[in-house]
């Protein structure tokens, strides 16, 4: 009986907003126009599809959840995104506080996928009023796979589209990779050590191109040409952990004033996968580990990839 209220609890700790499913829902049809993003497909999502990640004998369990955002009289989207479940696989006899503290472990990392699922809602509607969010009709379509499932970490991807009734529909994509040992998001400068190295592995089309929606990736080199980014700058940005930031200096230092998303990354079982952002779309390019080992910092190689 207590294993059981203790499963109940993790639930509901987990789950505050609207509760969690076993597996992947459809969001609700509750409103009254059609969702237009509700048809797409993607070449790279039926790839990843045919060949799923197995977590089979890994010890935990990982979910679908949801929650709602939105207001309550219009516009009550559901976002989805990983929850992670190691207290199910606890042994009975187990002390209470260890699955206490495996519940808040797990609340721990879902939180972070949670987060991850809000990034590009919240940058489509940050700068709607609450007028616009109770009178115009939104649309988003929120889907993600886990790309990597191991011991270690947890590797994940969102494709996401955001349409507002009458305009044209933005898309986009998060990654995010989590240390299942310190429960915390990784960042590419702490994995990479040649930025400038990596840059010219890109430019070079030594990465290859991954299909989004019914369209071939342009070549990097190609796509390269249309940033409004000189090379120094694009160094930079994967230096910030893939963001733009403005500063502006201050009596106690440089203080970031805004930071906008222009690369993504996440690990696709032995690959590094960097994801361009642009208005409206991505464009992802992927390169095996062992091409670029050389300049993958040890002892993340060895915390966080190294089986």
């Amino acid at each position: 009986m207590k294993k059981i209220l203790l499963l109940l609890m993790v639930a509901c700790v987990l789950m505050p907003f609207s509760g969690c499913t076993t597996q992947q829902e459809q969001p609700s049809a509750e409103q009254e126009v059609e969702n237009p993003l509700n048809n797409l497909e993607t070449t790279y999502f039926a790839e990843t599809e045919s060949k799923p990640i197995s977590i089979e004998n890994l010890a935990y369990d990982i979910q679908t959840g949801h929650f709602l955002v939105g207001t309550e009289k219009n516009n009550r989207i559901e976002l989805y995104y990983p929850q992670i479940d190691t207290v199910s696989a606890l042994p009975d006899g187990v002390e209470q506080t260890v699955w206490l503290e495996q519940i808040k472990s797990d609340f721990q990392r879902t939180e972070l996928f949670r987060q991850a699922a809000m990034t590009f809602y919240v940058e489509q509607t940050a700068n709607m009023t609450e007028e616009e969010m109770n009178t115009e009709q939104l649309f988003v379509d929120s889907r993600y796979r886990i790309q990597t499932a191991n011991d270690k970490i947890i590797s994940a991807l969102y494709q996401e589209g955001v349409s507002r009734l009458g305009r044209s529909a933005s898309y986009s994509a998060v990654g995010i990779t989590v240390s299942l040992a310190e429960n915390r998001a990784l960042q590419i400068n702490e994995m990479i050590t040649d930025f400038d190295t990596l840059l010219t592995l890109l430019e070079t089309d030594q990465f290859t191109p991954v299909p989004y929606f019914e369209n071939e990736t342009m070549p990097f080199s190609q796509l390269m040409g249309t940033m409004p980014y000189m090379r120094e700058e694009i160094v930079e940005i994967l230096k910030n952990n893939n963001k733009r930031a403005m500063f502006t200096e201050t009596e106690e230092g440089a203080e970031i004033l805004w930071e906008n998303r222009v690369f993504e990354w996440y690990l696709w079982d032995n690959q590094l996968v960097i994801v361009y952002i642009e208005d409206g779309y991505n464009h992802q390019y992927a390169i095996k580990l062992e091409n670029i080992r050389d300049i993958i910092e040890d002892s993340f190689y060895q915390n966080y990839i190294e089986v």
